[in-house]
């Protein structure tokens, strides 16, 4: 058996031919890993489970029912708008925590076609020991009232979270890059608004996904 899980969670926001050319990217990537996927609509690959809300609650929710699901020490968590290289799902924590991965480049859906690099840990980009998770979702659950500002920030990144994480986060570095979409079905207010703003390092062109314009044109 592998020993790590990809749990992907979506509620089918992104377009269909994107959604298409995203699985069969993440199957390639995955090593044969196995995979979990949390929808609002049924999918027909990986095990599929239904989700029928859409919030920063129930995201982790999902996730932790996906990691609750997973037999492998490992998780990863995958994110319908991002691509990874199969580097990414090779590595393996050489400890109890969660690990992000950030060679992390983004790509907007307006405006002018480049990348610009983002290392800055990111839900997607993680790779964890499942116990962790598990137990830091759980403690976050749990304490939900007495979070002044809600249940916010990527597992261990956060110093207000620490307390119920337990672990601080780690990063690591692939020598291939991720890419994620900024969009306007994203759930940040942000990019629904257009006003994500791009970070200085940028690029037209990157290892493996090629030039920003041809890769855009994927995401319709």
């Amino acid at each position: 058996m592998k020993d790590l899980t990809i749990i992907m969670c979506t509620p089918n926001l992104v377009p269909e031919k994107w959604a298409e050319f995203h699985k069969e990217k993440l199957l390639e990537a995955s090593g044969g890993c196995p995979i979990i996927t949390i929808s609002r609509k049924p999918l027909d690959w990986g095990k599929n489970l239904i989700q029928t809300e859409y919030g920063v609650v129930n995201l982790f929710e999902q996730k932790l029912r996906g990691a609750k699901l997973a037999k492998t020490p490992y998780i990863a968590i995958a994110d319908d708008d991002t691509l990874y290289p199969e580097q990414h799902f090779q590595f393996r924590p050489n400890k109890e925590g969660f690990f992000y991965n950030l060679n992390r480049w983004h790509l907007f859906t307006w405006g002018r076609s480049y990348y610009f690099h983002k290392p800055r840990c990111g839900g997607g980009l993680m790779i964890a020991t499942r116990n962790a998770i598990i137990k830091a979702i759980e403690n976050r659950l749990q304490n939900l009232d007495k979070m002044r500002h809600g249940l916010h920030g990527e597992l261990g990144d956060k110093r207000v979270m620490l307390k119920y994480d337990l672990i601080k986060a780690e990063t690591f570095y692939t020598k291939a890059p991720v890419v994620s979409f900024y969009h306007q079905k994203s759930m940040d207010k942000l990019n629904q608004r257009r006003r994500k703003y791009p970070w200085p390092v940028r690029a037209y062109d990157i290892p493996i996904w090629g030039k920003a314009k041809n890769l855009r044109r994927k995401f319709v």
